[in-house]
């Protein structure tokens, strides 16, 4: 596979997470019991997509389902506990820790293009969420760092893990998660209307499965960088389907950051697929 197809494949994989905003603010549920429901979702459409996993049993394997379900998890509760922008632009400070775990796991070394690109996106994403941003919430901002760590763990053992087990990881992932949620989920079921039923299934299979299935076939064909990267599109894009679709608000500087992502995401990723192979 091109890298360029590669890249197009993490484009798409943020479009599909960005739709979670939207989804998840048309369903009254508890938000662990939603994500255990959507990771259960996820972990069938995984399943058909491998049809027979094999489970190759290392500490990158563990590891890597472990942080998958912290990702998932710790975000989900940062949430609660802080501002949605905070928990967003915290658990985004993931490029730093892929840089550090990319080079102590995979030797892969990053180029001034990369930190230029970096400066641009955090710049962006400090202008689209400026009016939000607040320093309440301590425990739930320490939880949205932790995510952030979990999040450039497991794109980094993705990467690691792309010739054997990769897929097997984030199944397995989804399976974790949906396991710890059912003290949440069970008690929610009776309560849970066909709509909320409808949308878990979309959430499972558009918004999470999919998009981890080409964002893992795409980590088999491009650094680690460049999927944390691209997939800072993910958090602009998503409160822009709320405005479109539940009327939310977008101010002038969201407005101005947006473009600031979007350049720097996208513009690194066509400056890198137009550079000659040497």
């Amino acid at each position: 596979m091109k890298s360029s197809i590669a890249h197009l494949l993490l484009v798409i994989a943020a479009i599909l997470w960005s739709l979670g905003g939207v989804f998840i603010k048309m369903v009254d549920l508890h938000p662990i019991a939603l994500s255990g429901a959507r990771s259960f979702v996820a972990a069938i459409v995984l399943l058909i997509y491998i049809r027979r996993p094999k489970f190759i049993w290392n500490k990158y394997m563990i590891l890597g389902v472990l942080s998958y379900s912290a990702t998932v998890l710790l975000f989900v509760a940062s949430t609660k506990l802080t501002t949605a922008a905070n928990a967003i632009i915290l658990q985004f400070t993931s490029p730093i820790y892929v840089v550090i775990f990319g080079y102590i796991i995979l030797k892969e070394r990053v180029t001034k293009l990369d930190w230029f690109a970096m400066v641009i996106i955090f710049g962006g994403m400090g202008l689209f969420f400026m009016d939000e941003l607040s320093f309440n919430g301590f425990w739930g901002n320490v939880l949205a760092l932790c995510s952030g760590v979990s999040f450039a763990l497991i794109t980094v053992i993705v990467r690691k893990e792309k010739g054997a087990s990769a897929f097997e990881i984030v199944f397995l992932g989804n399976v974790l998660t949906a396991i710890i949620a059912l003290p949440y989920l069970i008690p929610s079921l009776p309560a849970m209307t066909p709509k909320a039923g409808w949308i878990i299934l979309l959430l499972g299979v558009v918004q999470l499965g999919i998009p981890y299935i080409l964002f893992t076939k795409a980590l088999k064909y491009v650094p680690a960088i460049d999927a944390i990267l691209l997939g800072a599109i993910e958090p602009i894009l998503n409160p822009i389907w709320v405005f479109l679709f539940v009327g939310e608000a977008v101010g002038e500087w969201a407005f101005i950051g947006s473009i600031l992502v979007l350049t720097g995401s996208i513009g690194r990723s066509y400056i890198k697929n137009r550079r000659p192979i040497r």
